[in-house]
């Protein structure tokens, strides 16, 4: 079965307390904090050590370059097939989406230093390095 999940990207707080994400990214499976969220830990520490464009501030940028992260840890066989993945896909920005999601990740993208939240279970919007030192 599927722990399905949801990465908001935002341009900033207020348009995260709004419910207005930038851009929305779809992840089939394993999705819970020590998969999903560890994923997503990886992928923001690579992008802030700066060893190629690591722009953070805008969340366009920042959610299409996560969709080809999950592309390359998805793929087959990356460098043979790219496209052959499953399980990511960018969804509508609409506040009322329910991908019968259990995970909810909210990234903000102001700054260098990228704050991301997280809903599951009964927390709501709990920070991710919480989450991570509690598994």
């Amino acid at each position: 079965m599927a722990t399905r999940g949801l990465y908001k990207f935002y341009e900033d707080e207020d348009r995260m307390h709004d419910n207005k994400p930038t851009a929305v990214i779809y992840r089939h499976w394993d999705n819970y904090i020590e998969g999903g969220g560890l994923d997503l830990k990886e992928f923001l520490d690579f992008c802030k050590s700066g060893t190629f464009d690591g722009r953070t501030g805008d969340a366009s940028y920042l959610a299409s370059k996560y969709v080809v992260f999950l592309a390359q840890t998805f793929a087959g066989d990356w460098k043979e097939n790219p496209l052959d993945f499953i399980s990511v896909g960018v969804c509508s920005t609409n506040p009322e989406l329910d991908m019968w999601q259990d995970y909810t990740y909210h990234i903000i993208c102001d700054g260098s230093v990228v704050p991301v939240f997280v809903d599951y279970d009964d927390l709501e919007k709990q920070p991710l390095e919480e989450a991570l030192e509690k598994v």
